[in-house]
């Protein structure tokens, strides 16, 4: 088994590329998103539906900040 983990700043492209790289596998796809979700920031809430729309259904997604 390997894990290839994709790290960068802040709009950095690393969703792009991360979910790139994970399309063109044909390995099983464990996302994880760190994102905090900031609820009265309505910019922010569209940026990470948008993020979660983007990725197909059958990769399994963890949403979790800190807890890794």
């Amino acid at each position: 088994m390997s894990v290839t983990l994709i790290l960068g700043g802040a709009r950095s492209g690393k969703s792009k590329r991360a979910e790139s790289y994970a399309r063109n596998s044909d390995k099983r796809v464990i996302y994880i998103a760190t994102a905090p979700r900031i609820e009265d920031d309505d910019e922010w809430m569209q940026r990470l539906a948008q993020h979660r729309n983007s990725r197909p259904a059958h990769w399994q997604t963890v949403e979790e900040q800190l807890n890794l």
